[in-house]
């Protein structure tokens, strides 16, 4: 690593502060490299990047409270209007899905209030609160959809910026129903500007329908040069099974054209997946991730640095345009936003009431999830019973 990148990456690391290690793996200390007056120097800067942002977060924070649970903050809370045209917060719904805690809220000026949960809207993990503490409410209407790489910051009570970070994926579905499913293994290590060959077709995949074989290379999706990794797995994303996609591949020598209409991973359970305890562990490789993280029904991407109890939390563009609000980090690389026009559609319905469903439905998810992955060596029960944690206490 040259000191060029070293440099960057200490300055990047430095968009937020509370880096956790996790126990038994040492992350690389990109700060070995540099001398004490370098990494000063970058303090500064970062200092300097982070106040340069807190224009763009001004009046989003005004509109943002502490939730808290037994005197520690879980989750922020942005005010929001309900459909009823009341004012309500809108927060994180697994951070405080305790009924026998009672949650309160408070505002930057140190006032607490209590709170009640009025309502949950379980798909996006959103629940929403009143209270009587005295809030003004964020205009959602004034938002924005910012494109792949647009910098986004994350507003806190204070006015100061909580995390910077980039729009690293648009938004899209992460419920298995909702992804497409192409069925190609694909060998990477020999990928370039001519294309990536396939390893493998699976039998009866989309792929293999539409005439595909070992061997071919991949030179286009939709147009789209694919060369790695990366290409292929974003623009994925940003289709749904169903949807014909045309693919340029080379053959022994020939360019040919095949149309595919995708499938989807909810309908291929063979699908390999990395077993559950080895995809924890590379998840959460130097951070602390929440515990529901995945399965919205629409998401932005971004790397964001935040904590687990940062959910909740408006994110903003550099003009101070709503984006969306926090709703989960995934992974040291991976914070997920609930876009502000998700948000609108969500609020214009009602929620869902409080009630023991609630739990069904959330111990019902857990099963699917853990049967997902029943190579992990945790059993689904245990699984459901360590995820659920507080409900039974």
């Amino acid at each position: 690593m040259n000191k060029t990148t070293t440099i960057a990456l200490v300055l990047l690391s430095f968009t937020h502060v509370n880096i956790h290690a996790q126990d038994g793996v040492r992350m690389p200390d990109p700060y070995e490299q540099l001398s004490n007056q370098e990494i000063a120097t970058l303090k500064k800067q970062a200092i300097s990047f982070f106040s340069a942002a807190e224009p763009a977060v001004k009046t989003a924070s005004q509109s943002i409270v502490n939730v808290n649970i037994s005197g520690k903050r879980v989750a922020y809370g942005t005010v929001v209007t309900n459909n009823q045209g009341k004012v309500a917060i809108l927060t994180k719904w697994s951070e405080i899905s305790n009924p026998r805690r009672s949650i309160n809220i408070s505002t930057v000026k140190g006032k607490s209030y209590s709170a009640n949960v009025d309502g949950v809207y379980p798909e996006h993990d959103l629940a929403l609160l009143s209270s009587d503490a005295p809030l003004k409410p964020l205009d959602l209407k004034k938002m924005s959809n910012p494109e792949l790489g647009s910098f986004l910051a994350v507003a806190r009570p204070d006015g100061k910026v909580d995390g910077i970070g980039v729009v690293s994926v648009m938004s899209r579905s992460l419920r298995e129903k909702d992804k497409a499913y192409l069925g190609v293994m694909m060998d990477f290590s020999k990928a370039g500007k001519n294309g990536v060959p396939l390893m493998r077709v699976m039998p009866d995949s989309a792929a293999k329908k539409a005439g595909l074989r070992n061997g071919d290379i991949v030179m286009s999706v939709n147009q789209m040069p694919i060369v790695g990794a990366i290409e292929l797995r974003n623009l994925l994303q940003r289709l749904v099974p169903g949807s014909e996609t045309t693919i340029l591949y080379r053959r022994n020598g020939d360019e040919k054209v095949a149309t595919v209409k995708l499938g989807s991973r909810a309908d291929n359970a063979g699908i390999k997946r990395v077993p559950r305890k080895r995809m924890e562990r590379m998840q959460r490789m130097g951070t602390s991730i929440n515990r529901v993280r995945s399965n919205f029904p629409n998401v932005v991407q971004s790397d964001i640095p935040i904590n687990p109890e940062d959910t909740g939390a408006p994110v903003l563009d550099l003009d101070g345009k709503l984006v969306g609000i926090t709703i989960a980090r995934s992974s040291r690389i991976k914070t997920f936003i609930t876009p502000a026009e998700t948000l609108l559609r969500v609020l214009a319905s009602d929620p869902n009431p409080v009630t023991h469903v609630d739990k069904n439905r959330l111990q019902s998810n857990l099963l699917e999830e853990a049967n997902k992955s029943s190579n992990s060596g945790e059993g689904p029960a245990a699984r459901i019973r360590r995820l659920l944690g507080d409900f039974d206490k």
